[in-house]
Order: structure tokens, then C-alpha cells, then sequence
């Protein structure tokens, strides 16, 4: 990393759960960062903390039973979560966006996915209808959704599961932000559309300069995508490296 402010650093973030058995601790400890126009990956097994640590940093950890109980999450070298609630809402989307594992489940099965990329616009910043639909075609042209026009008008189960998926990075990117976080955006994907989708966010983020990290368990999907990797185990980060160090002498 470069000695100046990084877009996104986490320091010494430390997350638990309460549940009726206990408190967990789910993150202990962890510190990474990712500068503007770099891609960090964070590679780790189930349950290993990588997902809590991204929710944390969106704001979107459910508290209860989640807690932070410790750490800095600093971006551009404001802490957020100094940050109000509503604060941390106008952000999301704005300045930094997420895109989920899951596209089906994230995205509203009864409306048309025209709609779902068209209504960012609407909220975020007061467009028309006309103008929202417009711009929810130029998003799925930008992600190569073929006959975009004529296919903003269909539901999310008409699409395959990697068409799905570059609906969602085309919402992540709708409002220009300056940090994107992946969350195993191919695990449901086999592994010709996974190439194709990691090459999409791969070149998107190049485009637009923008800070990605990339959450994945699968240390083959990141080979050609990534500057660094942090690798997570039990809620701590064991090891950090440039990509290619680590694939030499792992």
C-alpha cells in the first residue's frame, strides 16, 4: 500500500454475536486496506468471519445480536463508525456498494429488473421515470446484457444465473461509487460464466478506478483479478500478500 490515505482501511475490527448459547466472537481483530483503483481479495473458508467483516464496513450488520466492540473503519480517513445511522445510509450506494452472492434472493422477484436498476436513479437522485429507465439501459448495456431495452422489462427469474449477477453489479455501479465489495459474486456460478463475470468486474474496475474487495473462499478465482490477498481464518487475518508472492511461496 502507498503511504498516503488509503480509500478504505479497516483497523483492529473486532465484531461478536450474543446468542442464547453465548457470545461469539465472529471477527478478532482484523486490519486490511484497499487503495482507489486496487483490488483486494479476502480469501477464507466458511465461517472464517470474511462476510461480517464486509457487512460491518457497509453498515449493515444486523445489531442485535452482532456488536462491534472494538476497531477503526476508516474511509478516506473518516472513521465510520463515528458516523449516525442515517449518515452511514446516504453512503451506501453514493460512495461504496456491495454486491451479494445471492442474486436471486437480493433482487425483488415481482418487479422488473428495469425497474430495480431505474429506482437508484429515482431515489438517489430525483430522476424521472423516463430518465430512470434510460439509465437502467445503459447500466445493463455497460455490464453486456444483450437487447437491454427489451429485456429491462423482464423479472429476475427470467435470467440465468450469471445474467443475474451482472444485473447486480450494474446496480452496485449505478451511482458511481468509490469502493465496491464483492461477496462470492461466482460461488453459484460454474466455471466458464465465473471467468466471465470476474472478468466484467475486473475491467469495470480498471474504467472507474474504484477500490473492489473481493470476498471468495476459491483462491483460483482470484489469480488474475487481485493486487492483494488477505487471507482469514478464524475471525483473523493470518496472512497478507501481493498476489503473485503468495501463489509462488504460498
Amino acid at each position: 500500500m502507498s503511504g498516503t490515505v488509503s480509500l478504505l482501511e479497516v483497523r483492529d475490527l473486532h465484531v461478536e454475536f450474543h446468542t442464547r448459547d453465548g457470545v461469539a466472537k465472529a471477527v478478532n481483530g482484523v486490519s486490511y486496506a484497499v487503495d482507489a483503483g486496487r483490488t483486494l481479495a479476502v480469501l477464507g473458508e466458511s465461517g472464517s468471519g470474511k462476510s461480517v467483516t464486509a457487512q460491518a464496513v457497509m453498515g449493515i450488520l444486523d445489531m442485535p445480536p452482532g456488536r462491534i466492540t472494538g476497531g477503526e473503519i476508516l474511509f478516506q480517513g473518516q472513521d465510520l463508525l463515528k458516523l449516525s445511522a442515517e449518515e452511514r445510509r446516504k453512503l451506501r450506494g453514493r460512495r461504496m456498494a456491495m454486491i451479494f452472492q445471492d442474486a436471486l434472493s437480493a433482487l425483488n422477484p415481482v418487479l422488473s429488473v428495469g425497474y430495480q436498476l431505474g429506482e437508484m436513479y429515482r431515489v438517489h437522485r430525483g430522476a424521472s421515470r423516463k430518465e430512470a429507465r434510460e439509465g437502467a439501459v445503459e447500466l445493463m448495456d455497460r455490464v453486456r446484457i444483450p437487447a437491454a431495452r427489451e429485456r429491462a422489462a423482464d423479472y429476475p427469474h427470467q435470467f440465468s444465473g450469471g445474467m443475474r449477477q451482472r444485473i447486480m453489479i450494474a446496480m452496485a455501479l449505478a451511482l458511481g461509487p468509490e469502493l465496491i465489495i464483492a461477496d462470492e459474486p461466482t460461488t453459484a456460478l460454474d466455471v466458464t460464466v465465473q471467468a466471465q463475470v470476474m472478468e466484467l468486474l475486473a475491467e469495470l474496475q480498471r474504467e472507474f478506478q474504484m477500490g473492489l474487495i473481493l470476498i471468495t473462499h476459491d483462491l483460483g478465482v482470484v489469480a488474475d483479478v487481485a493486487d492483494e490477498i488477505a487471507v482469514m481464518y478464524a475471525g483473523r487475518i493470518v496472512e497478507t500478500a501481493p498476489v503473485h508472492d503468495l501463489y509462488r511461496a504460498p
